[in-house]
């Protein structure tokens, strides 16, 4: 009979609070109370009768919680001394202080954990997708020996179209695919190669003000340079891209 009253013991954990802070901060909300002004007699007989609540239901109670009630009871009975003289108050301390900054930083880790779990939780609805294996033969960094770089590149296109800005607003219109990229390819290719000298970077859009147009030769240009039948130098750092016909018969 003694084995299987030991086995019916409650000897379970509330779930609902970590340690005592958690309880004082139920306390405080249940109660509606001013968490920057407690009223110690209330909040420590409420927090006293959750113990021996506790200790009713055989629970196990841990030694954090008794010592946040005898700092509820050394609070309580500073708080009904007195009052000070006119003179001291001044230096008056709330003895309350700590304990509010000690729930206060509490409450603001709370908070930030159900944010956290929310983020966890509406992440976990998303799957994401697996990164591609880079092709054994792509060229990286470098687009070809001796010449720039993609980067490069990107910041001469980027100050490109910062010069073909207009001061005035925009105004933007739906049309149909006015720009092939395709044949946009075979232009440059041709333009390219029948330079007699490496053409300029910015000479290529020289003539363009839609962006549409300036963006289709710029993905033009790219392909051409990944293909390698145009390379782009740079001969000195930061200076003017030359483009060049990468086909040996060129110039």
């Amino acid at each position: 009979m003694a084995n299987e009253s030991e086995q019916t013991k409650l000897t379970f954990k509330l779930a609902s609070f970590e340690g005592p802070l958690d309880l004082l901060l139920h306390l405080i909300k249940q109660n509606e109370m001013d968490i920057y002004d407690i009223p110690m007699v209330t909040i420590t007989s409420q927090y006293l009768a959750y113990l021996h609540q506790m200790q009713t239901l055989e629970l196990d109670i841990a030694g954090e919680y008794l010592v946040m009630a005898a700092t509820l009871l050394n609070i309580k009975s500073k708080m009904l001394l007195p009052n000070q003289p006119v003179e001291v108050e001044a230096d008056y301390e709330d003895p309350r202080e700590d304990l509010v900054q000690q729930l206060v930083l509490h409450q603001t880790f709370q908070l930030a954990a159900e944010k956290l779990k929310d983020f966890a939780t509406e992440r976990q609805k998303s799957v994401g997708r697996e990164q591609a294996q880079v092709p054994s033969d792509a060229k990286l960094g470098q687009l070809k020996a001796g010449a720039t770089t993609v980067a490069n590149l990107q910041q001469a296109f980027a100050r490109l179209l910062a010069k073909k800005q207009l001061v005035k607003p925009v105004k933007r219109q739906v049309y149909q695919e006015r720009y092939n990229l395709k044949d946009t390819l075979v232009v440059l290719k041709q333009k390219i190669r029948q330079a007699k000298a490496p053409i300029y970077f910015d000479s290529l859009f020289a003539d363009q003000t839609d962006l549409e147009q300036v963006v289709t030769t710029f993905l033009a240009l790219l392909e051409l340079v990944k293909q390698g039948t145009v390379v782009a130098k740079q001969e000195v750092t930061l200076g003017p891209i030359l483009m060049i016909s990468g086909e040996k018969d060129a110039f």
